[in-house]
C-alpha cells in the first residue's frame, strides 16, 4: 500500500468570502453533476425519442383504420352524343353525403414489421448506451476539476508551511544581523522569498475560486459555495488489481463496444428487411360506404345507399426482382464494415486500457520514488540550516536547499493527486467510472 502524504487533507482555505463550504466525496460530485448537467438531459431524450420509436414499429402490427365524411354540392349533368352534336341536361339532386368506414389488417409481409421492431429496439439500446458514454464523459470532467482542487488545496498548505519556515529563518537572520553576523542582502534575499512564497499562495487562492466558480456551474451549487474534497474517501478510492481484470472489466462495461456490437446487429436486421422486398404483401381489409344520392341510374335516384366489402388483398413489387438483390450486396458490405468496426474497437479497447493501466502504476512509483526524495531535501534542508546558522554555509545554499525541499513538496501533492486521476482515466476507458 502507498504512502499518501500531504494528499487531500481537509484543510480550509484562509481569508475567503464564502457563504458555505461543503466537503464532498467523488461520488456525491458524479451525483450532482449528472442531475444537473444539460448535456446528459439531451441525451435522455435522445434515449425517450428511441423508446417511443420502438412503440410506433409495434403498432404496425396493428389493424389501420380510416374513416371519411363528405358533404357537398352535387351539379346536374351534362351529356354529349359522340359527335357532340347533341347535348342535354340530366337532373341530378343537389345534396351529396358519402360516409366510408375501412379497416386494413396485414397478414404478411415477409417479417418486414417484426424486423423493424427489433431494429428499432436495437436503435434503443445505443441510444441508451451513448448516454451512458456521455455520463462517463462528465464523470472525468468533473473528476479532474475535483482533483485540481485538490491538489491546489494542498499545494496552499505547502507553500504555507515554507513560508512560515522563511518567516522564521527571516527573524533568526535579523537577530543575527544585529549582532553583526550576517549583511543586508542576506535580510533583503530572505524577504524576496517571502514574497514569492505570499504571490504564489495569492494566485493559488484565486485559481482554486475559478475551479470553484466552474465545479459549482456543473453541480448545481450556489456560486459562493467552495468545495472541500474530502481526505478520507479518497484515500480509499484507488484500488490496485492486475490488469487482466481491468481488461475483463472492459469487455463487460465499454459503452463503444457495446455500441459497435449493437451496430453489427442493426446491420443484420437491416439485410433481412431488404431480402423482405422480395415477398409479397397480404392484407386482409374490409369497408363500408353509405351514399347519397345513387348515380348509377338515369335520373339519379336521391336515395342513400350503402355498399360493404371484404377480402383479402395481396401486392407484389415486381421491379424488387432486379432492385432488391444490389440493395442486399450493398446491406451485406455495411454489415461486414460493422463488423470490422467491431474488431476495431475491440483493439482500441484493449490499447486504451493497457496504456492507462500502465500510466497508474507509473504514478505510483512516481510518488514512491518523490516521496524518497522529499525524506532526502528535508534532510539537507535541515543541514544546510545548521550550518548557515553556525557560518559555514552562505544564504545562497540556504535558499537552494528551501527551494530544493519546496520543490520535492509540490512533487509529492502533484503525484498523489495524478494517481487518483490516472486511476478515473483507466475506469473510464473500462467504461467503470
Amino acid at each position: 500500500m502507498l504512502c499518501w502524504p500531504l494528499l487531500f487533507t481537509a484543510g480550509r482555505l484562509d481569508a475567503q468570502d464564502t457563504t458555505s463550504t461543503r466537503s464532498l466525496t467523488l461520488s456525491d460530485v458524479f451525483e450532482m453533476a449528472l442531475r444537473n448537467s444539460t448535456q446528459l438531459k439531451i441525451a435522455g431524450k435522445g434515449s425517450e425519442l428511441a423508446r417511443q420509436q420502438v412503440e410506433i414499429a409495434k403498432s404496425k402490427r396493428l389493424p389501420s383504420l380510416s374513416s371519411e365524411l363528405n358533404y357537398g354540392y352535387l351539379s346536374n349533368s351534362e351529356i354529349w352524343n359522340p359527335s357532340f352534336s347533341k347535348h342535354t341536361t340530366g337532373k341530378m339532386p343537389h345534396h351529396l353525403t358519402e360516409f366510408t368506414v375501412s379497416a386494413t389488417q396485414l397478414i404478411f409481409a415477409g417479417n418486414a414489421v417484426k424486423n423493424e421492431i427489433r431494429k428499432s429496439s436495437l436503435d434503443e439500446q445505443i441510444a441508451l448506451l451513448s448516454q451512458d458514454k456521455n455520463t462517463q464523459d462528465i464523470k472525468l470532467l468533473v473528476a479532474a476539476k475535483y482533483l485540481d482542487i485538490a491538489r491546489l488545496i494542498n499545494l496552499k498548505k505547502v507553500y504555507k508551511s515554507n513560508e512560515a519556515l522563511a518567516e522564521n529563518r527571516l527573524k533568526n537572520i535579523l537577530a543575527m544581523q544585529k549582532q553583526g553576523m550576517v549583511t543586508q542582502n542576506d535580510v533583503l534575499r530572505t524577504k524576496l522569498s517571502i514574497s514569492d512564497l505570499n504571490l504564489t499562495i495569492r494566485q493559488t487562492d484565486d485559481n482554486i475560486r475559478i475551479l470553484n466558480d466552474e465545479m459549482n456551474t456543473v453541480i448545481g451549487l450556489p456560486g459562493a459555495s467552495i468545495l472541500l474534497p474530502d481526505s478520507n474517501f479518497m484515500a480509499t478510492y484507488v484500488q490496485n488489481k492486475p490488469l487482466d481484470i481491468f481488461r475483463e472489466q472492459a469487455y463487460q462495461y465499454n459503452q463503444e463496444l457495446k455500441i459497435a456490437a449493437t451496430e453489427s446487429k442493426v446491420a443484420e436486421i437491416n439485410v433481412k428487411l431488404l431480402n423482405s422486398e422480395r415477398s409479397p404483401v397480404i392484407v386482409a381489409f374490409a369497408a363500408s360506404n353509405l351514399q347519397r344520392p345513387y348515380v348509377y341510374s338515369l335520373p339519379a335516384i336521391d336515395v342513400y345507399y350503402n355498399i360493404w366489402q371484404a377480402g383479402i388483398g395481396v401486392k407484389y413489387n415486381i421491379s424488387s426482382i432486379y432492385q432488391t438483390p444490389k440493395k442486399v450486396t450493398a446491406g451485406k458490405i455495411a454489415l461486414q464494415q460493422s463488423k470490422e468496426k467491431e474488431t476495431f474497437q475491440k483493439q482500441n479497447m484493449d490499447v486504451a486500457v493497457s496504456s492507462r493501466y500502465i500510466k497508474f502504476r507509473e504514478a505510483q512509483e512516481d510518488l514512491r520514488t518523490y516521496t524518497s526524495d522529499l525524506k532526502s531535501a528535508q534532510e539537507n534542508y535541515r543541514i544546510v540550516e545548521k550550518k548557515y546558522f553556525n557560518q559555514l554555509a552562505l544564504l545562497t545554499d540556504m535558499i537552494d536547499a528551501a527551494n530544493i525541499k519546496l520543490e520535492a513538496e509540490t512533487k509529492v501533492t502533484n503525484a498523489g493527486v495524478n494517481i487518483v486521476f490516472t486511476y478515473c482515466q483507466l475506469l473510464n476507458s473500462i467504461g467503470n467510472l
